[in-house]
């Protein structure tokens, strides 16, 4: 709750002590001490291999060691929360206790939102609206505090629960929690539209799509989205403008291009983390780019396999048929929980393509709760990941990142 509501930062109760930071190291003293025996996987080197990866990338900038201060922030937002997380989501129970969290988290942004949106100054309980001005065009994007100041990363963060919410509604069977749930999906895409983020809006269309298909299938997804194909156009036109020609979006190809240039001036360890800002004016608004010019090709590519594992995993539980006796019925579970992890990565995956959130602690817990569930499948399964899995992993890596820089290049003739 400190981590996504954050009711340490907001204004009512105005705390200076870093009280996040501080749950934060005694809850992994705690799992120091405590949890017998430790457990570790594949996606736990990686990331401490990234963190290598940028001690390097600060060295090549020749800072050597003059400000660790980016490098610690990634042990604290990044390595802990997905060891803990990983470490301590042993039951399908726990991850629910979660998962109801971060919908809770969303409503109260939802309902600052919504204080914000009726407030004729747009001043919510926390903190003000964004005014943006594109083309001419004034207009106005809620947000929230800490993490989620920025308005896209609000509405990522609501897209990311979209399928959260619908798990609830599918699995459980209660008619509360159902009718609960079903009012969540309505209020997390009330929330998303007062951001105003393009990006969130296209992360949410790609969510629901994704679960339609687990639904109805193929066929009746593919007649339902194009059913829809009316209503997104009256949702797209409700939304900034999306167009090459607006200021905004003209901002960010600059950028992209920028990133680029960054990535063949030092291809191997790039600029260094959170360094996009010294080099060029605006932010990428592109997390594939943020990495692929900050880390270099050896820093995507660990990236990169860190996210691409996880879907690996996510794929791999959904495939598996048998189990051990007497643990048919978990494994159900575990297979239909799953698929809400999958689509919930996805549309992050989409909604990073136009926002620079390679470092966000929400998106590596969310990592740690498919790792943790793939941990617990395999106790009473033959799952695995092999070698042979991981050099195929490694292999799309490297693929994505040729296939994002000819993405780009063609998105910069058009």
């Amino acid at each position: 709750m400190l981590l996504l509501a954050r009711p340490h930062e907001w204004p009512l109760f105005d705390i200076e002590f870093p009280l996040l930071r501080t749950f934060l190291i005694l809850t992994f003293l705690f799992y120091l001490i405590g949890l017998k025996p430790k457990v570790w996987n594949v996606q736990c080197t990686i990331l401490i291999l990234l963190l290598f990866s940028m001690l390097l990338s600060e060295i090549r900038a020749y800072r050597y060691f003059s400000d660790l201060s980016k490098l610690i922030e990634w042990i604290n937002a990044n390595i802990i929360p997905f060891i803990l997380y990983f470490s301590l989501l042993t039951t399908v129970k726990r991850q629910n206790i979660i998962f109801f969290i971060s919908l809770s988290a969303a409503l109260i942004m939802v309902h600052h939102a919504y204080s914000q949106i009726q407030s004729p100054i747009g001043q919510g309980w926390a903190e003000s609206v964004v005014y943006r001005s594109d083309g001419g065009t004034k207009s106005v994007q809620a947000r929230f505090v800490g993490n989620f100041n920025d308005p896209n990363d609000m509405g990522m963060f609501l897209v990311m629960n979209i399928p959260v919410a619908v798990y609830f509604l599918l699995s459980s069977r209660s008619l509360f929690t159902k009718l609960f749930a079903l009012a969540t999906v309505f209020f997390l895409c009330l929330g998303i539209y007062w951001t105003g983020s393009r990006g969130s809006l296209l992360g949410a269309l790609s969510v629901f799509f994704c679960l339609f298909y687990i639904k109805f299938g193929k066929v009746k997804a593919v007649i339902l989205a194009s059913v829809s194909i009316p209503a997104v156009f009256l949702a797209m036109g409700a939304f900034r403008k999306i167009s090459k020609d607006d200021e905004s979006a003209s901002q960010r190809l600059t950028a992209w291009y920028e990133g680029i240039q960054m990535l063949k001036h030092r291809p191997l360890f790039g600029f260094g983390k959170e360094r996009f800002l010294e080099y060029h004016s605006k932010v990428a608004h592109n997390t594939y780019v943020t990495v692929m010019s900050e880390l270099g090709i050896i820093g995507y590519t660990l990236w990169a396999m860190f996210m691409l594992i996880a879907l690996h995993m996510l794929v791999s539980v959904m495939k598996v048929q048998d189990a051990k006796e007497g643990h048919e019925e978990l494994l159900k579970k575990e297979k239909h929980l799953s698929q809400y992890l999958l689509v919930a990565l996805i549309g992050y995956a989409v909604t990073a393509f136009f926002i620079s959130r390679s470092y966000i602690m929400v998106v590596y817990i969310f990592v740690a709760m498919v790792a943790a569930m793939f941990f617990r499948v395999s106790k009473f399964t033959s799952l695995s990941l092999t070698a042979k899995d991981l050099k195929r992993i490694f292999f799309l890596a490297i693929t994505s990142l040729g296939f994002l820089y000819v993405l780009i290049r063609i998105l910069l003739t058009i």
